[in-house]
C-alpha cells in the first residue's frame, strides 16, 4: 500500500526515537554494571530511578530477600584449583571439538558447566587470589566458549549438551548475591544454539530451552525487578530468535499473562518487558483457540492504572501479532483509537513531557512498520484493511503533530472532535475478539470519553 505523506513525514521526523524502547533493557544492565562487575567488597548501589513516563507511577517492592546481599560460595578454592589443573584443558578441547563420544564426555561437560558457573559465586579469583571475581568476564568467557564449540568440525553435540547443563546449573545461582543472580539471568538470556553464518545462510538462533529458568524468575515473588526485566526480555528474544514449537509458545505466554495481570504496581519498565515478550512470541491463541494474547494486550491497553508508555506499548505489540481474518479488527482498531484519544487529552494538559513522543510513536507502529520489509503493523496483517485504514486516519493527525521535532503544539479541538465523533459512530456491537468467544471478564473498552 502506498504510504501517505503524513506517515512518511512521521518516519522521517522521528527516526531516532525507536532506539529508546530497545535501549531501556540496556539501561537496566547499566544499573549494576556501570564500571565493572567485581564481586568482593562491592555492594551494589540502589538502582537509579528512571524518569517516569507518566505521573504517579507506583513501583511496588517485592518481599525482602535477605540473600540478595549475601555471597554463597558453591565451590571451594581447592575444587576450583583442582579442576583447572586436572580437567580444564580436556574440557576446553572437548567443547571445541564439538563431538561427544560417550558417558565420560558427557560427565566432563557437566563438570565444566558447573565449574564455569560456580566460579561466579566465589569472592576471590581462585587462580589469582589477589584479584576479585569479575562476573562480567566470566560470563563473556562462557559465551565465547559456546561460539567456538564445534566451529571447525561442524559438530554441535558438545555445544548442545553444554547449553543444557548451563541452563540446569544456572538455577543454583538464583538464591545468591544479587550480582551473581543478575549475571546468571543475563547469561540465560544470551544463550544461542546457533551463530549467524551468512555464507551458509544460517540465522542466529536463541537457545529455546533457556525459557524454563527464565519463567521461574518472572513468576517468583521475591526476585528483584531488575532480574525480572532481563528474564522477560530473554523470553521475548526466544520468541523472536528461537525455534519453540507452537505448544511451547503457548506455555510461555500462559506464564507471562498472569504475571502481566498482577504487575500494575510493578515498575513500568517491567510491565513493558512483559508486554513486549507477549508481542514477540508470535501467537494469538491458546490450545482452546481462545485469543488470550490479544485479550491480555487489550486489557493492558485499556487499564487506566498503567502508564501511557505501557499502554501504548500494548498497542504496538498488538500490531506485531499474527492476526487473521477471524480476529475482531473493529474492536482492536477501536481500542487503539480510543487509547490515542485519551492520550491526546492527557497530552493537551501537559504537552511538555518528553515521554509523549515515544508513546505516540508506539501508536503509529501499531499500524505501520518502522521499515518497509518488516511484517509489523495492522496494515501488514490478514485483516479487513478498510477498517484498519479508517482507524489510521483518526490517529495519524495527532501522531504527526506530536512527533515533529522540538516542542509540539497542542492538538486542536477540530481533531479531537473528529476522533470523538468517530468513536461514537464506530462503537463495537460486541466486545469479543474472535467469533464464539465469551466477553473477557473485567475488560472495559471506553466509549470515546
Amino acid at each position: 500500500m502506498r504510504q501517505s505523506i503524513c506517515s512518511s513525514q512521521v518516519i522521517s521526523r522521528v527516526g531516532t526515537l525507536i532506539a529508546r524502547p530497545a535501549g531501556f533493557s540496556l539501561l537496566v544492565v547499566g544499573l549494576l554494571f556501570s564500571s565493572n562487575s567485581s564481586l568482593l567488597g562491592q555492594q551494589p548501589a540502589p538502582p537509579a530511578k528512571p524518569v517516569a513516563d507518566q505521573p504517579n507511577a507506583n513501583p511496588a517492592a517485592p518481599p525482602k530477600d535477605d540473600a540478595l546481599d549475601k555471597i554463597k560460595e558453591l565451590m571451594t578454592i581447592e575444587e576450583a584449583v583442582n579442576f583447572r589443573k586436572t580437567k580444564l584443558r580436556k574440557f576446553d578441547d572437548l567443547l571445541r571439538s564439538g563431538k561427544i563420544s560417550g558417558n565420560a564426555d558427557k560427565k566432563l561437560i557437566a563438570e565444566g558447566a558447573r565449574y564455569e558457573l560456580y566460579l561466579m559465586t566465589m569472592k576471590q579469583n581462585p587462580h589469582k587470589p589477589a584479584e576479585k571475581t569479575d562476573l562480567k568476564k566470566l560470563r563473556l568467557n562462557i559465551l565465547r566458549d559456546i561460539q567456538f564449540s564445534g566451529r571447525v568440525s561442524g559438530n554441535s553435540q558438545a555445544r548442545e549438551l553444554y547449553l543444557a547443563e548451563l541452563t540446569k546449573r544456572a538455577e543454583d545461582l538464583f538464591n545468591n548475591h544479587r550480582l551473581v543472580r543478575f549475571n546468571a539471568v543475563v547469561l540465560l538470556s544470551q544463550l544461542d544454539l546457533k551463530d549467524e553464518d551468512r555464507r551458509k545462510k544460517v540465522k542466529r538462533t536463541a537457545y529455546t530451552l533457556a525459557y524454563a529458568p527464565l519463567v521461574k524468575i518472572i513468576s517468583s515473588k521475591t526476585q528483584p525487578v531488575e532480574l525480572k526485566i532481563i528474564a522477560a526480555n530473554g523470553l521475548g528474544r526466544i520468541g523472536r530468535m528461537g525455534d519453540p514449537t507452537n505448544a511451547l509458545r503457548i506455555k510461555i505466554v500462559e506464564a507471562i499473562i498472569p504475571e502481566l495481570e498482577q504487575s500494575q504496581k510493578e515498575h513500568s519498565w517491567y510491565q513493558r518487558s512483559l508486554v513486549d515478550a507477549l508481542g514477540s512470541l508470535n501467537i494469538t491463541d491458546n490450545l482452546a483457540r481462545r485469543p488470550i494474547v490479544v485479550n491480555a494486550l487489550l486489557k493492558t491497553m485499556s487499564d487506566p492504572k498503567r502508564t501511557w508508555g505501557v499502554r501504548s506499548a500494548a498497542a504496538y505489540n498488538l500490531g506485531k501479532l499474527p492476526l487473521k481474518a477471524n480476529s475482531d479488527i473493529k474492536l482492536i482498531t477501536y481500542s487503539i483509537v480510543d487509547l490515542t484519544r485519551k492520550m491526546v487529552a492527557a497530552y493537551n494538559q501537559n504537552n511538555n513531557a518528553r515521554f509523549w513522543k515515544r508513546c505516540f510513536w508506539n501508536v503509529y507502529l501499531a499500524f505501520k512498520p518502522e521499515f518497509a520489509n518488516q511484517n509489523n503493523g495492522l496494515f501488514k496483517k490478514q485483516v479487513n484493511q478498510t477498517v484498519v485504514n479508517d482507524a489510521y486516519k483518526q490517529i495519524i493527525k495527532p501522531v504527526a503533530t506530536i512527533l515533529q521535532p522540538g516542542p509540539a503544539p497542542k492538538i486542536p479541538a477540530e481533531t479531537t472532535k473528529s476522533m470523538d465523533n468517530w468513536l461514537k459512530k464506530n462503537l463495537p456491537k460486541n466486545f469479543r475478539v474472535a467469533p464464539g468467544q465469551v466477553k473477557p471478564p473485567n475488560q472495559k473498552v471506553a466509549e470515546g470519553n
